[in-house]
């Protein structure tokens, strides 16, 4: 399983003002609680927790909850907001610790390039009955970004049938799921994409000043509505069991 290596280090750059810029993580991180079991117990391990804007919603939890990232240095943000979590640099596709009752994953599973080995990794870690509880973004996201700009970007856009398949294939069961679109609105194409640039998803320069100018310009004139321009996100949650 490999990352982009440029991520981690966009990350990084990103720990200390992530939360100011993370609107949307932040509105997917409390949808994905409302999927929270009533009893808060066992061993839980998240993954890519970024600095705990879902962590705060695990709290407060009774047994062994760890809260990890690939980041170390949104693992100090994460350590300093949210002192009484067990917080340990760790990559994603590799989970150590285990067994767990429960991994944990808030927007972030939309950056995994292999998924069919991420999950077979999860399954060794989690118990028997062992649970997945994750919130990702799903294709059909941002589609007036990619619009203009006629790319994907670096985040690999998959639709919920293609998660389902990867955790079949990979020995689970899902128990529920469910995607919906939500628009948000910005001040301006240009506040947009500083949002992108300051939760460290935009790891690499693509463009030039001059074509980032006409292209913000274009995002103006066919997106904005009234005082600001929308961007669409796809949320997606499930729920899976180790069979």
């Amino acid at each position: 399983m490999t990352t982009n290596p440029t991520i981690p280090t966009s990350f990084d750059r990103a720990a200390r003002a992530y939360a100011a810029h993370a609107r949307v993580q932040t509105a997917m991180a409390a949808w994905l609680a409302e999927w929270l079991p009533a009893e808060r117990g066992g061993r839980a391990l998240e993954v890519g927790a970024g600095p705990g804007i879902f962590t705060r919603h695990l709290l407060p939890w009774a047994g062994d909850l760890t809260a990890s990232d690939l980041s170390e240095a949104m693992c100090e943000a994460g350590q300093s907001a949210l002192p009484g979590v067990k917080w340990r640099p760790m990559p994603a596709q590799a989970p150590t610790g285990g067994p767990w009752d429960w991994i944990f994953a808030s927007s972030m599973l939309q950056w995994m390039e292999d998924p069919a080995a991420l999950f077979a990794a999860w399954r060794t870690a989690l118990r028997p009955r062992g649970r997945i509880l994750a919130g990702l973004f799903a294709q059909g996201s941002l589609p007036e970004w990619r619009s203009l700009a006629g790319e994907d970007g670096p985040v690999i856009w998959r639709r919920p049938e293609e998660w389902r398949r990867h955790l079949d294939g990979a020995g689970f069961r899902v128990r529920r799921e469910e995607t919906a679109a939500r628009k948000f609105d910005y001040a301006s194409a240009r506040v947009f994409l500083r949002s992108l640039h300051g939760v460290g998803a935009a790891p690499e320069r693509r463009y030039e000043p001059g074509p980032l100018r006409r292209l913000l310009a274009e995002y103006e004139r066919r997106y904005r509505a009234g005082p600001g321009v929308g961007a669409t996100w796809v949320f997606h949650r499930f729920e899976a069991v180790r069979t």
